[in-house]
């Protein structure tokens, strides 16, 4: 029984510490533990100090900010992904439609990487899997729906272009026709690895799995997408209705990439 709340036990007391001593790192604080504890310890107390430690941010004692610990430099990449369709509208000349089309595919691999994360929290806590078997696919239902409506929207015409025929809430065939037609697959897979690399360095590298609530997490990819939801809509409606000159997309891709960076850095800054 002790076993199976271990892990339970030492990341709430891993967040606890970490907020008491901001400015300390794994090592300074496991030591501070173990000076409160006998040498003839049992081991099952010094069993709890290494599951403490081990949930303990890795760059506690680094000295950098709260945003730089986490997501300064996936930010900047995450910024730098989308100077390519900043590119894809100056250069090539894209309207609206395709712009919108490869914003709404970018939502779909945060949604992806969010079950990623999900399933990875704190893997060693046996009581988490159980909560996981529900809330996993929960979040894969309602999600799912969210972005299948979203897309639908997109992909029929809303925003101009020439729209694509959409078999129910199904929007998979026509996207796949508008990656064809607009050659979205190359901007799409730079956005993609930005992405990727965030949750390779910060939530894997970084160890923000060790740290992550279950269901806090489930909650926290809606309030990025909402907000970029609301921004390239209503931006997308105003460079329509302005007849999509290359200034007004400019500024939703400045404006979308902005919205994604302060949020992208608050994400990492909580975590």
């Amino acid at each position: 029984m002790v076993r199976l709340f271990l892990p339970l036990i030492a990341r709430h007391a891993a967040g606890e510490l970490a907020r008491q001593h901001p400015g300390l790192g794994r090592e300074e604080i496991r030591a501070k533990m173990l000076a409160d504890v006998p040498r003839d310890a049992d081991p099952a107390v010094l069993a709890m100090v290494d599951a403490v430690v081990a949930r303990l941010p890795s760059s506690a004692a680094s000295g950098e900010s709260p945003a730089e610990q986490g997501g300064g430099l996936s930010a900047a990449l995450l910024v730098l992904a989308n100077l390519v369709p900043l590119y894809g509208v100056i250069a090539w000349g894209w309207e609206v439609f395709p712009l919108l089309v490869l914003f709404w595919a970018e939502n779909v691999v945060v949604g992806v990487l969010n079950v990623a994360r999900m399933l990875a929290v704190d893997p060693a806590d046996a009581l988490l899997w159980g909560a996981k078997l529900f809330l996993v696919p929960f979040f894969c239902l309602h999600y799912g729906m969210f972005t299948a409506g979203h897309g639908v929207f997109v992909l029929s015409g809303m925003f101009g272009g020439q729209g694509y025929r959409v078999e129910g809430l199904n929007p998979l065939g026509a996207a796949l026709a508008a990656f064809r037609d607009f050659d979205l697959w190359l901007p799409f897979a730079v956005l993609a690895a930005s992405h990727l690399f965030s949750f390779l360095w910060n939530y894997l590298w970084r160890g923000e799995f060790r740290r992550a609530q279950l269901k806090p997490l489930m909650h926290k990819p809606y309030v990025r997408v909402v907000l970029l939801h609301l921004t390239i809509i209503f931006g997308g409606f105003g460079a329509m209705a302005l007849g999509s000159p290359a200034w007004a997309l400019v500024l939703l891709v400045v404006m979308k990439t902005a919205v994604d960076a302060r949020a992208h850095l608050k994400e990492h800054r909580d975590a």
